[in-house]
């Protein structure tokens, strides 16, 4: 009996690997939809399904808008919940709608610097969806503004969050 219940871990435990390490190996192999283009710094990969996909904006000068595109990919295999995108803009730039640009989706909300973004229908496999944040850079803006992320979690799992940062160029002229 003793022999029979370690010759069926055994095989439990091999086949276990055998099974395991594939799918490992082959989604360490082929990039995330969507990541044609991203350098291997900027790629993230977290514990769920949902991905940041990190996409610095184009540079703005120093008092205007640059409008930042919170990117999330579904990497799973399958449909995600609801999800919640959350981006926080570096110091120095503030969220703020714009006669021709409001929020995408409607439904976002800014906080000081961070804005939250609610998707009530989930997003199916291999699909891509994107917050639109426009922002005003200070008059006083120069350089880089490091420190913004952008973060995704299922509204159902809020604590297996996947976030990356990205940066504003403050442009000259």
């Amino acid at each position: 009996m003793v022999r029979g219940l370690a010759r069926a871990a055994a095989v439990c435990c091999a086949v276990t690997a055998l099974v395991a390490a594939p799918a490992a190996v082959s989604a360490a192999a082929v990039p995330p939809a969507g990541a044609e283009g991203l350098t291997a710094g900027q790629l993230r990969v977290g514990a769920g399904g949902l991905k940041v996909l990190p996409e610095d904006p184009d540079p703005a000068p120093a008092g205007g808008v640059v409008t930042v595109h919170a990117l999330v990919a579904n990497e799973g295999s399958a449909r995600s919940a609801a999800f919640t995108v959350t981006v926080v803009l570096p110091e120095g730039a503030t969220p703020e709608e714009q006669p021709d640009q409001s929020y995408f989706p409607q439904n976002c909300a800014a906080v000081d610097r961070t804005v939250t973004c609610h998707y009530p229908k989930g997003l199916p496999v291999d699909h891509t969806a994107t917050a639109i944040i426009p922002a005003r850079l200070s008059a006083d803006a120069t350089g880089v503004l490091e420190g913004g992320t952008v973060s995704v979690a299922e509204d159902s799992n809020p604590s297996d969050t996947d976030t990356a940062s990205y940066v504003i160029q403050v442009s000259t002229g």
